[in-house]
Order: structure tokens, then C-alpha cells, then sequence
């Protein structure tokens, strides 16, 4: 949907009026109208802004061609010479242009890579300028799925491509507001697992509610098809091999969280 469709209900969801939310972001009234009208459109730039002024991905706020296009760098294969990149054993990836995915392997490995090599093109195909492509690509990357997921080729290699498709089949699924609530839950099992720890036990009763949560959360993600018991413990105990979730869950809970997590989840599930 374009901004037009979006902005006034976002806008009334958050209890703000046209003059609220112009104040927020320093501008008039009467653009505030124009823009939900359709009369004009906000740049890049100022969708970014009134994304951060009613805190919602600013992919809510960015009208994108519905059509099937490269998940890491957007741009659509309805484009000239834009085909299918290739899985490790030759056969066609549905998901990546032949220019982002090859044999397997990302070409790039940041996203900073990947606008730079694409920004030239998108500034071609739609005649904006360069900033304004940067800008553009920089607001749509993180919404792709290669971006929403850094580690996908490790999780293909670890578990199979079955069990990830399976999960982005779940997540693709979802609604806005299953998605809010599996983000809401996720913040909450953080909470839980602060509660859990200074509890000092695995078997607290705060304990068994953390791994009730954190099981709740990985069937959002793998559905109840698909979950076990065996395959949920595995998983964490991957945690304590990875630094990066580590880091997640002892920056936010206390050191040796992640440990902890994974004792309750032995211990309860």
C-alpha cells in the first residue's frame, strides 16, 4: 500500500492529530495532509522520520512494486538479465538474483557492499539520483529476508534446508499482529530470564515459566508441525558454541545468562 493508505491510521493508532504529528517532525500541518491525501509523497529521508516519530518499521511507510524480488538487494527480476542465483549443488534459488547469490555463496557480505554494487543500477532503472537510491536501499534492505536473517547459511548448514524453509514458511505466515506479539514475547522472555536468574535455581517456579515462554516462541518460528523437544535443546545448546547469541542474552539479562537459559530449558521442557 502507499504512504497515503498507511500513515493516517498509523497516525490515529498512536492518538495523534495532524498537528501532533507535524510538530514531531518540525514540519506544517498542511504537509502532513498533503502527504496523507496523496497529494504529495515524503522523500526517503522524511518517511525515515516519521517512521521513528510513530515508531514503526519504516517499510510500513515505503510503497515497493508487488512483485517477486531479490531478497538481499530488492531489486525486482521482472529486470533484463536479473535471473535466479544458484544453490551449493547448481540448482535454482527462488529467493536471490545471480548477482547477490552464486553456487551458494553471498557475493557481498554487508549490506554497505551490496548498495554500493546495486545503488548504480536502481539509479538507472528509475532515473532518481544517487543519494536519493542510497538513501532508498538503505531503508528497504533490512526488511529482506537475507538482512532479517544474517545467519540463514549457517542455519542451512546446522539444520538443514527443510527446517529453515519450514521456518521462513511460519514467519512469512504471520500478520502484523502475530508478529508484534512474537516481538513482544521475545522482550518478554528477556525479562522472564532476569527473573529466572535471580532466582538461583532452574527449577524455580520463574524458571518453568522462562522455558514455557521460550518454547512458545521457538513454535511461533518452527510451528507445532515441526517442533520437538530434542531439536528445541539443540538449538540452545548451539547458544553456549556462538558468541553473538551469547552476547544477546548475557548483555541484557547478566552475565552467564545464556548458560543459565539453557539449564532451565534441560531442566523443564
Amino acid at each position: 500500500m502507499t504512504i497515503k493508505d498507511t500513515l493516517p491510521q498509523l497516525r490515529r493508532d498512536r492518538g495523534l492529530t495532524q498537528d501532533e504529528l507535524a510538530a514531531k517532525l518540525y514540519v506544517t500541518r498542511q504537509a502532513v495532509s498533503r502527504w496523507e491525501t496523496g497529494e504529495t509523497t515524503p522523500s526517503i529521508d522524511m518517511a525515515k522520520l516519521i517512521a521513528t516519530a510513530l515508531d514503526v518499521p519504516v517499510m510500513e511507510l515505503i510503497d515497493l512494486p508487488n512483485e517477486p524480488s531479490c531478497q538481499c538487494c530488492g531489486t525486482p527480476f521482472s529486470v533484463p538479465n536479473m535471473d535466479r542465483g544458484t544453490n551449493a549443488d547448481g540448482s535454482e534459488n527462488p529467493l536471490y538474483c545471480k548477482w547477490c547469490y552464486d553456487k551458494g555463496v553471498f557475493a557481498k557480505n554487508t549490506m554497505d557492499e551490496v548498495i554500493e554494487q546495486s545503488a548504480p543500477y536502481f539509479v538507472e532503472a528509475t532515473g532518481v539520483s544517487l543519494d536519493e537510491a542510497v538513501s532508498f536501499m538503505g531503508a528497504m534492505l533490512p526488511g529482506l529476508r537475507r538482512w532479517r536473517d544474517p545467519y540463514e547459511q549457517e542455519a542451512r548448514q546446522r539444520y538443514g534446508d527443510e527446517a529453515v524453509d519450514a521456518t521462513h514458511a511460519k514467519l512469512d505466515a504471520m500478520n502484523a499482529d502475530e508478529w508484534k506479539a512474537k516481538d513482544m514475547l521475545e522482550q518478554m522472555i528477556k525479562v522472564q530470564l532476569r527473573l529466572a536468574l535471580a532466582s538461583g535455581s532452574p527449577s524455580s517456579e520463574e524458571s518453568a515459566e522462562l522455558a514455557h515462554m521460550h518454547k512458545r516462541w521457538i513454535k511461533m518460528h518452527w510451528g507445532n508441525a515441526t517442533y520437538s523437544r530434542e531439536a528445541h535443546l539443540g538449538l540452545a545448546q548451539g547458544y553456549l558454541a556462538d558468541e553473538r547469541f551469547i552476547s544477546y542474552y548475557d548483555s541484557a539479562c547478566g552475565e552467564g545468562a545464556t548458560a543459565f537459559l539453557v539449564e532451565v530449558l534441560n531442566a523443564n521442557l
